[in-house]
């Protein structure tokens, strides 16, 4: 699950939360271990499509298709439904966005199509096999200054060997996005792993003195949204692939636990750690770009100093998060405004 969230006190912040949930099947994983059987292009796209179908004649819905489920629905209900006008508008959109994209003389737009990697037809399960999306964006990183390629690209890698991932590191990635503590959270779980004391007191030490915690999870939204038309079918589309995109990211496995371990001991016995992790409580907590980070910074700040009360606050902020939208409550109204409540997100300012 990934939720939309603002601050209390935030300028500007809608009164209800907004929830979005993403579907994925059940996999068992431990510490930042990768999922055996990773969701393919064309289950994540399905799966952000399935929340279209709705009510017959809504502008922003597809026709209704009973029991979507894993496979899809019924083959004939499913084939009588993509007979209809409102999703061959709709496919077209997606196709058309995707060609945008990767065409467009921007490399992160490009990067953003490979991230996605939509289906061409529906034969394959992506538009390129795993490893040759592994490589194209290994290939824009390595020639990039823009520390969302290269972080689209390094995650994307992480853990494989497949060509062209080799070159890609943490350490570079720190380089390019200078005042951003994620790619020394990546460096730390490096250091305990190898078990190098001197790497994970300068993984701390940098994370403490950052300015911010981004992961970028909303990030590819707005050049989605840049790529669609007015359109019912291309807001649609654009408001599927933001959801695939968003998807993507929420199934990476950050080495958050590391951190906890790290910190977890209390009182700390070193000054300078419990000074250290103090310091990245109060990154996560202000200056994160995700709920998920903001609660991590809350319980690591009640562990260091026994402080409960930003996970009091965190708590109610969640108890104010509204339901997420099910399957036939689609409208064009309700797309523009969670499409631009992602933008919002993805261009939060920098703390």
């Amino acid at each position: 699950m990934a939720w939309l969230h603002f601050r209390e006190g935030h300028a500007g912040a809608p009164q209800a939360r907004a929830t979005l949930r993403v579907r994925e099947p059940a996999a068992s994983v431990s510490g930042s271990a990768i999922a055996a059987r990773p969701v393919t292009p064309r289950a994540r796209l399905a799966a952000a499509e399935s929340q279209l179908f709705g009510a017959a004649g809504e502008a922003c819905a597809l026709p209704p298709l009973a029991d979507m489920g894993s496979a899809g629905s019924d083959p004939a209900a499913r084939q009588a439904v993509e007979g209809t006008p409102a999703f061959k508008d709709f496919a077209a959109s997606l196709h058309r966005i995707d060609d945008t994209l990767r065409s467009s003389s921007e490399p992160y737009a490009n990067a953003v199509a490979l991230w996605l990697n939509v289906p061409r037809n529906d034969r394959d399960e992506g538009a390129v096999p795993e490893a040759e999306r592994r490589r194209q964006l290994a290939a824009l990183a390595v020639r990039t200054t823009d520390p969302r390629i290269y972080a689209m690209a390094f995650l994307t890698c992480r853990g494989s060997s497949d060509n062209g991932c080799h070159a890609l590191n943490a350490r570079r990635w720190a380089q390019l996005d200078a005042g951003n503590a994620m790619p020394w959270l990546y460096l730390l779980d490096d250091a305990v792993k190898g078990g190098d004391v001197s790497s994970q007191e300068e993984a701390l030490f940098q994370m403490a003195a950052s300015t911010r915690m981004d992961d970028r999870t909303y990030a590819p939204v707005p050049t989605i949204a840049g790529a669609a038309g007015a359109s019912a079918g291309e807001l649609m589309a654009a408001d599927a692939l933001s959801e695939t995109a968003v998807g993507i990211a929420a199934a990476q496995l950050q080495p958050i636990g590391t951190l906890a371990r790290v910190c977890k001991p209390a009182p700390l016995p070193d000054a300078n750690r419990a000074q250290h992790c103090s310091r990245i409580a109060d990154l996560l907590f202000e200056h994160s770009d995700t709920p998920m980070l903001r609660m991590m910074g809350a319980g690591m700040t009640r562990r260091v100093t026994g402080n409960a009360a930003r996970v009091e606050l965190v708590s109610r902020e969640i108890d104010r998060m509204t339901e997420p939208a099910e399957p036939g409550a689609t409208s064009c109204d309700r797309l523009r405004e969670r499409m631009k409540l992602w933008t919002r997100m993805a261009r939060r300012p920098a703390s």
